[in-house]
């Protein structure tokens, strides 16, 4: 297992030079699963919380909203169908994976593992895991809720709990998600809007995908 030495706490910025993360359709399918789940978060919102009813007006009226939310829902599920073709490969674990849990804490401290990362490090991959598995959720417990009449008022209630349940998970993990991205690890945001990074911030998060790619000629 190979190990890279902690260089600091920042990512190094040392060269301009810019690599392609994400290609276009990429990027269009993680903005359409972020805008849509965005929608689905304040229309639910909305609905489930009286105190923040005031919320539907901002997105269209209390019977758009009632109406938009669920065709919203299959076009999210959609789009994370999408994710699963694209990534579910890339996403699968190895041994690494481990070290790097391993290393979480220095991780969050620092940016930096000090594990030689492919593509995806072992938290990128688990939270992937973690939308698809609780998008899913969402979907198979909302159909029940769009169409009460399939199921006894017991199943319904019991489909009502677990939706909002994974719901509450689904908002912790989209607010860790945007953090991450945004505050804590400087210039990873560019990998999801340019569709490309630094080499330094390359060499830094993910030394062996970007060795992979000088090693294919990119």
């Amino acid at each position: 297992m190979t190990i890279i030495a902690n260089r600091g706490t920042t990512a190094p910025t040392d060269t301009p030079h810019e690599i392609e993360r994400y290609p276009l359709f990429d990027r269009m399918v993680h903005w359409g699963v972020a805008l849509t789940f965005t929608y689905l978060l304040l229309s639910g919102m909305a609905l489930a919380y009286p105190r923040l009813a005031w919320l539907q007006t901002w997105l269209g009226g209390g019977q758009t909203v009632r109406a938009a939310h669920p065709w919203v829902g299959v076009v999210f599920t959609v789009g994370v169908v999408l994710m699963i073709v694209q990534w579910a490969r890339q996403m699968r674990f190895e041994p690494t994976d481990r070290e790097w849990v391993h290393r979480m804490r220095a991780y969050t401290r620092t940016g930096h593992s000090g594990v030689d990362v492919g593509r995806y490090n072992a938290g990128q991959k688990g939270y992937f895991w973690f939308v698809v598995v609780f998008s899913l959720i969402l979907f198979v417990t909302g159909i029940p809720l769009w169409y009460p009449w399939m199921l006894s008022s017991g199943w319904n209630q019991a489909a009502r709990l677990i939706h909002h349940a994974s719901y509450l998970a689904m908002l912790a993990g989209f607010i860790i998600h945007v953090y991450m991205s945004t505050v804590m690890l400087p210039g990873t945001m560019s990998a999801m809007t340019t569709g490309k990074v630094t080499r330094g911030w390359a060499a830094w998060h993910h030394p062996r995908w970007l060795r992979e790619k000088e090693g294919a000629g990119e």
